[in-house]
């Protein structure tokens, strides 16, 4: 017993190093060339409800005029509905106000951004009902990309995609420690979409508008990892779906309180999806097995091996700072030295803590987020 409990205690951290190494060296040299190639014919859809201060890239999308579409609920504050006419009177912009009758809670009306309920998604699935382009790109409100929209657009079409996933930079990646850690992070992530393209980034998507409208009429609608069951609806329904790595930043929490509240709500989000819908596993089994077996049902093994350490941990610990520093050491970067802490805090206090959230989440919504995975 004592041998099969310390040969565990090796292999499950071992393990881990060893599927985020193939995972991340396999895609970071990954070349990606683009055709240049523009196209017109699209519709930005822009969510945006409960304070008009989320809506921070409005500068940006002053250049699209009528390519945008602000979406928001049909039960904001008179205050919230006059400053968003007023902007769309200024730019051009087209409004859609959602007729649903949201249930209390569900609101946010204060200084802090949604982490659950249905809102983001309804809005948008039901704003999809009067677009009229063929391409839909839904961006949020506060991300701005690095080129042309049209760009975008046109590499779908050139490529024949029906819906892609593209590539998030943070924005303000020097304006923490936080901040900084969390751009190593977004480098690893992305890299990952090459291998598995159905990883659809929520902060903005491109799409055939056809493709994204029988999409959402299939989802959940659970607000956490809403990004990544669009991929797996896309996939179920045969959809032709790849990794675009246009660059679109985005602003990452800068402080403890919100980057807690963020990933706690993420990792209900990696709950729901890994185990809740661990039906997937058949179809994607590789990266299931990595956030299922892994990730959340090997978390005490982990917490085992952590409070009970052993000579070969060491030697894991150090491949695993070796990986990281293999990856990002172009950055030079000092704040590298805290990844295998940062990475040590999420992999052993956030994710038994998403468990707990998402039950919480499911229970007061009503909704478990389970997804239709039949044709």
């Amino acid at each position: 017993m004592n041998w099969l409990i310390s040969s565990t205690l090796i292999i499950i951290p071992f393990l881990l190093v060893a599927i985020e190494a193939v995972i991340s060296i396999r895609n970071t040299s990954y070349r990606y060339l683009f055709s240049n190639k523009k196209h017109e014919d699209y519709q930005i859809l822009v969510p945006i409800w409960g304070n008009i201060i989320f809506l921070e890239n409005v500068k940006y999308l002053s250049k699209y005029g009528s390519k945008v579409m602000l979406c928001t609920s049909g039960n904001e504050s008179k205050e919230f509905y006059m400053n968003l006419d007023a902007l769309v009177q200024k730019y051009d912009f087209k409004l859609f106000k959602d007729k649903t009758n949201f249930k209390v809670g569900e609101k946010v009306g204060s200084n802090q951004r949604a982490i659950s309920g249905s809102i983001r998604d309804t809005i948008i699935r039901n704003a999809l009902n009067i677009v009229k382009t063929s391409f839909v790109v839904t961006l949020d409100a506060d991300s701005t990309t690095a080129t042309d929209i049209s760009f975008l657009v046109g590499e779908l079409e050139h490529r024949k995609l029906d819906i892609a996933s593209i590539r998030l930079v943070s924005s303000n990646s020097n304006a923490s420690a936080l901040t900084k850690l969390q751009t190593f992070e977004y480098v690893v992530a992305m890299n990952i979409r090459f291998l598995c393209p159905w990883l659809i980034s929520g902060a903005c998507h491109v799409a055939k508008t056809d493709v994204l409208k029988n999409i959402m009429n299939r989802h959940s609608l659970f607000f956490q990892g809403n990004d990544v069951e669009i991929g797996l609806l896309a996939k179920t329904l045969d959809y032709k779906i790849d990794y675009i790595p246009y660059v679109v930043f985005m602003t990452v929490p800068d402080n403890f309180k919100s980057w807690f509240r963020q990933r706690l709500a993420w990792s209900g989000g990696e709950f729901r999806l890994f185990i809740v819908n661990f039906k997937f596993i058949v179809k994607h089994p590789f990266f299931w097995f990595y956030g299922a077996i892994t990730t959340i049902c090997l978390f005490p093994l982990r917490g085992v091996a952590f409070f009970l350490p052993t000579f070969h941990l060491y030697i894991i610990v150090g491949l695993y700072v070796g990986l990281i520093f293999y990856l990002h050491w172009k950055t030079k970067n000092i704040w590298l030295i805290l990844m295998p802490i940062y990475t040590l805090f999420n992999s052993l206090i956030i994710v038994p803590l998403g468990i707990i959230w998402y039950l919480y989440i499911a229970y007061k919504d009503k909704n478990y987020g389970i997804i239709n995975n039949k044709k």
